[in-house]
């Protein structure tokens, strides 16, 4: 006969929480399916925003908690982080944060309507750093396009990489897309900013690192 350690029986009731409550948080998209309906996504008429790439859920469980008035959908498209995720935005508790796993680039295109989000925040997406796989980068000149869509005008696209290759495409790239205006581009270290206070996972672990960290902001004109 096993006994279960105190450990395992939290890690069974975490099983049991993520079961129950995950149906509150996951959105599905399903086959015929439209545009979003924020509204009745939410049950409420808050404004949007939309987090790419999510990870473990730092940057998103943290600015919904610090913002209820604001929804907000993450997308994750690994399916190790998407359990991860999940499960620690169950354990939140933060009822303004909607999860998808999907492809984003995707997502934007076809189900996010036109002049509806408040903010995109894309930070450290994957740099796909040989040349021969740059064209699987998600940040190019059909994504700029679909952010500029679906943006509200004055709306902000936030991004951040430490791939200073993938920056520098970036902020070449921008430009081309009359929907959108740059705010602002720095580069920080570890000796600008404590890790400590980084937004994501990532940030904190590369600044850790001593490598630099390249933001841009861009502007919904």
């Amino acid at each position: 006969m096993s006994v279960k350690t105190e450990t395992e029986n939290s890690h069974a009731d975490i099983k049991q929480e993520v079961a129950a409550h995950a149906t509150d948080y996951e959105i599905k998209i399903r086959e015929g399916e439209e545009a979003f309906d924020w509204n009745a996504m939410f049950d409420n008429a808050q404004p949007v925003e939309i987090e790419i790439g999510c990870g473990r859920g730092m940057f998103i469980i943290k600015r919904a908690l610090e913002n209820p008035a604001i929804n907000f959908l993450g997308v994750e498209k690994s399916a190790r982080f998407f359990r991860m995720l999940k499960e620690r935005v169950v354990k939140s508790g933060a009822h303004n944060i909607r999860i998808m796993r999907t492809e984003a680039a995707y997502l934007m295109k076809k189900f996010v309507p036109a002049n509806s989000v408040l903010a995109v925040h894309v930070y450290f997406p994957d740099p796909w750093p040989k040349k021969r796989h740059r064209k699987r980068r998600l940040v190019n000149g059909s994504f700029f396009e679909s952010v500029a869509r679906v943006l509200l005008p004055g709306g902000l696209l936030f991004f951040a990489t430490d791939f200073q290759d993938y920056f520098d495409e970036i902020v070449a790239m921008a430009p081309s897309c009359r929907g959108l205006t740059r705010e602002s581009n720095e580069k920080l270290s570890s000796q600008d900013v404590d890790p400590d206070t980084a937004a994501t996972t990532y940030e904190r672990k590369y600044l850790m690192q001593g490598r630099v960290i390249y933001r841009a902001v861009y502007k919904k004109i």
